[in-house]
């Protein structure tokens, strides 16, 4: 069994006619297909005897098998014509999908959406409002799955997303468009990311604590499916996948990712920790990349390090080195210069017998072939500039549109929910406000800041409370009164 389905991945690194016979396969729900049919669906010049061949070969690997069904027949030419009918198996249909999603995607940005932890803290909620000691059982398997599918989804996206951060860190060879999308779009979208995502875990978290405690009832009362009928019956050989959620360990996996313990974070603050490391590593790789220029790096510690091989190693092997470096396996020598005095050094004459190359100071100490002594033509800044101009515009922009929300909200009473930049803008100029306001305790004491054309003004009232609803929860200024205005 193991040989079939190592086997099933051969088709992948044949000829593309393999990969195109089971997408035919793919989308016809384990239909049975015979190769006339195979070769009338494929878009492409292949005969009937060469699909046949091929519909063999993935037999033998086990993505396809033949039917046992051929009905009713009248003669053995019938009886081997319908015998002769193809089908993907179960295992070749999973692996088709795998391989197809993975060569589809492989160089895409994959998003990263934090609404599935909105859903995942509804599912618990729901869950905790349930009585596991009573709810009908299909009941509680539903409200299990509603809480591990979307924490499926998230853990599987953000994890491909930082994965892919880490890789992208020691880039060095970006060209203009790949240095502007990652020094005005990743770096910022990161960072609002992780503030997004602190925000949403904290109540996840919170749920967590009051789900835990009835884990073992909700795992006893929630066997639900094929997998539970299985067990059920005492069948030990059938092998079912169980649901996320079936066993305890999958409860403790999911509360590792929201909440910590003394001496181990949970795995949102190690991911968030990760994360900062990587867009210092990233920034101080764009850093290095906008002074030498996106169009290349300097090697320098790379060619001093192959240079130190050169010196260590025996004669014998100087060659092997230098084709594993460079690649020329049939090079006599590796330049065509023996120095700025003498003549080009022939192709056929052997370095060992060759002229020694000068290397340029400039080169040999600090990586590079600038002339030294003379003033350097100035670099051209001027698209850095625009970019980091357009970027300024667009951020001011954004400000403008948040405090305009946040003055509309307050002259309504703030009974429209506020969007996360005007919350941050109501939160820059309350805390501003309440720090004006001081320690004054007696009612009517207020407090008053203007900023960037918003007013916003404080004022004690014991017993009062002030409700600004927000799309990730409300936020309750108590014994304060609360008035946003235009300045």
């Amino acid at each position: 069994m193991t040989g079939v389905r190592t086997s099933v991945f051969a088709y992948v690194t044949e000829s593309p006619e393999y990969r195109a016979i089971l997408t035919v396969f793919a989308g016809t729900f384990f239909a049975e297909l015979t190769p006339a049919e195979v070769t009338a669906r494929l878009d492409s010049d292949l005969d009937e005897s060469t699909v046949t061949a091929r519909l063999e070969a993935l037999r033998g690997w086990g993505n396809l098998e033949v039917s046992a069904s051929v009905g009713q027949v009248g003669t053995v030419e019938d009886y081997y014509r319908r015998r002769n009918r193809y089908l993907i198996t179960r295992v070749g249909q999973e692996v088709h999908d795998v391989v197809e999603g993975v060569l589809s995607q492989v160089d895409d940005v994959r998003d990263v959406s934090l609404g599935r932890l909105d859903q995942v803290r509804a599912g618990l909620s729901a869950l905790a409002a349930l009585d596991a000691a009573s709810a009908p059982p299909g009941r509680l398997a539903e409200a299990v799955r509603a809480v591990f599918d979307p924490h499926v989804a998230f853990s599987a996206e953000i994890t491909q997303f930082f994965a892919a951060i880490n890789q992208w860190q020691s880039r060095f060879d970006l060209d203009e468009d790949e240095f502007a999308f990652f020094s005005e779009v990743l770096v910022g979208y990161v960072g609002e990311r992780l503030e997004a995502l602190r925000r949403r875990a904290r109540p996840v978290g919170a749920l967590l604590e009051t789900v835990l405690p009835r884990v073992p009832v909700i795992v006893d009362r929630a066997a639900d499916g094929l997998a539970a009928r299985v067990a059920a019956a005492g069948l030990s050989s059938v092998r079912v996948r169980r649901e996320p959620g079936a066993v305890e360990a999958d409860w403790e996996n999911l509360a590792s990712w929201f909440l910590g313990a003394p001496g181990r974070p949970s795995r949102i603050q190690v991911l968030e920790r990760d994360a900062v490391d990587a867009v210092r590593t990233l920034t101080q790789n764009l850093t290095r990349l906008s002074r030498s220029g996106t169009a290349g790096a300097s090697r320098r510690a790379d060619y001093l390090r192959l240079a130190l091989f050169f010196d260590r190693s025996d004669p014998a092997s100087v060659h092997e080195i230098a084709a594993a470096a460079f690649g020329l396996a049939g090079a006599r020598h590796l330049g065509g210069a023996g120095g700025d005095d003498t003549d080009p050094v022939d192709a056929a004459v052997s370095w060992w017998d060759a002229p020694t190359a000068q290397v340029p100071v400039s080169l040999r100490e600090r990586g590079d072939t600038t002339s030294r002594g003379r003033t350097s033509r100035v670099q051209d800044r001027s698209q850095e500039r625009r970019h980091l101009l357009a970027r300024r515009a667009e951020a001011e922009k954004r400000a403008a549109a948040a405090r305009a929300e946040l003055v509309e909200a307050g002259a309504e009473g703030f009974t429209a929910r506020l969007s996360e930049p005007a919350l941050r803008e109501l939160q820059r100029v309350l805390t501003r406000a309440v720090a004006d306001l001081g320690p004054a305790l007696s009612p009517g004491a207020s407090g008053t800041v203007t900023l960037d054309g918003v007013r916003c003004t404080v004022a004690r009232a014991p017993g009062t409370s002030t409700s600004v609803p927000t799309h990730a929860g409300a936020l309750r200024v108590r014994d304060l009164t609360l008035t946003v205005e235009p300045a």
